[in-house]
């Protein structure tokens, strides 16, 4: 990855600002209708909950300036929802860091973060991801 903004940097950050917030990640577990915590380590983590949290600040930044990040989300079965944060090209740490901290906040409730309300944003971004994967192998440009 040449020029772009280290997976571990910002994980490591937004650790520190998770833990410094003083609010819980919560995570609601559909299948149980019970709600989880997730610490603080795990949100941010590339297999953890860094894609969401990622994916959100991107279309945050998306819709303000007209680029993304340049992320590589990639499928991992091990990672806690099934995907894994690969690479992040953009040069701009503190574009990516204040684009989350803005999808933080906007999922920030009194008891909490709650995840599922970027749902709708990561639903997106799958869709456009895989779209883009899809014209990219109709093109014969394969990873």
């Amino acid at each position: 990855m040449s020029g772009g903004v280290s997976v571990d940097e910002v994980g490591a950050v937004m650790e520190a600002l998770l833990r410094s917030g003083g609010k819980p990640v919560l995570l609601d577990d559909k299948e149980r209708g019970t709600r989880q915590r997730v610490e603080a380590d795990s949100a941010a983590a590339p297999d953890g909950l860094l894609p969401v949290f990622l994916v959100a600040g991107e279309a945050i930044w998306r819709s303000a300036i007209g680029e993304g990040f340049g992320l590589k989300i990639e499928r991992d079965e091990g990672a806690l929802l099934g995907y894994r944060v690969a690479e992040i090209g953009t040069s701009s740490f503190t574009a990516v860091m204040l684009s989350m901290m803005e999808a933080v906040s906007q999922a920030a409730r009194p008891e909490g973060i709650v995840l599922q309300e970027l749902d709708p944003i990561w639903k997106e971004a799958m869709q456009r991801l895989a779209a883009e994967a899809s014209a990219k192998a109709a093109a014969g440009d394969l990873p």
